[in-house]
């Protein structure tokens, strides 16, 4: 029996197209383009979103089909999980020049996130088998660690310096990127306001004075509330190379 995505066999038809009106065309069907759909849900909706209906649906074929190029919806997560770490790049670093480096490593990886944001939430959502353990992974893991370790910070303060960075990095993508993105620009200046104003203006008997001024004097762009939050790593880790704090 020929698979759901090869050529169909020659039909009667009553169209100058040659297909049947209203018969769907024919889609190329690869593991690659199973995995470019699943980067496009996962990464704006979640993984829980990540179904064999709603993939087939989308790519206009029968769930039936996707079976003819993955074992299981599980591969499909850890092919994805192989192709977002095997895309990810660390840029050089600099010992000597430390902090520069700190805004380079930080905003590099924040930008790269940035692109699909939820697919961070995959060790949350998912388990990730050992079929997605990446060389190309535990290379830029490497790569970090021995920065922190040529900076001077011992191999633990390295470990805890770098958990630092990945849950900023998470939690800007998942949070102040990711809803400062998806406002329109007349409203994405009102993302890191403590408060809506709206809901100031429906309350206004409510003793609030700061969090009335706050609202003018808030940031008003996620480049600028990055830069404050790198900065805040960068003082952390003087502190702690000054021996002025326990890590």
């Amino acid at each position: 029996m020929p698979s759901e995505n090869s050529q169909p066999a020659a039909s009667p038809v009553t169209g100058s197209t040659g297909r049947r009106p209203g018969r769907p065309t024919q889609r190329i069907l690869t593991v690659e383009s199973i995995i470019d759909r699943t980067f496009t849900i996962a990464g704006q909706e979640g993984f829980a979103a990540v179904t064999m209906n709603r993939l087939a649906r989308e790519m206009g074929v029968t769930p039936r089909a996707l079976y003819n190029h993955v074992a299981n919806r599980q591969e499909i997560i850890d092919r994805v999980w192989i192709r977002f770490t095997d895309a990810l790049e660390v840029p050089d670093l600099d010992p000597e020049n430390w902090r520069d480096s700190f805004h380079e490593l930080w905003g590099s990886l924040r930008q790269q996130f940035r692109k699909h944001p939820r697919l961070l939430l995959v060790a949350q959502d998912e388990t990730i088998t050992t079929s997605a353990t990446s060389p190309i992974g535990i290379g830029l893991v490497e790569k970090s660690l021995q920065f922190f370790v040529d900076i001077g910070l011992t191999l633990r303060q390295a470990i805890v310096i770098r958990e630092m960075l990945m849950a900023d990095l998470f939690n800007f993508a998942l949070n102040a990127d990711y809803n400062y993105d998806r406002r329109d620009e007349d409203t994405r200046a009102e993302t890191f306001r403590p408060v809506p104003q709206a809901w100031l203006d429906e309350e206004p008997d409510v003793d609030a004075p700061l969090t009335r001024k706050a609202v003018d004097e808030a940031v008003t762009t996620s480049d600028e509330l990055f830069s404050y939050i790198v900065e805040a790593r960068i003082a952390y880790v003087e502190k702690v190379l000054e021996g002025r704090t326990e890590l």
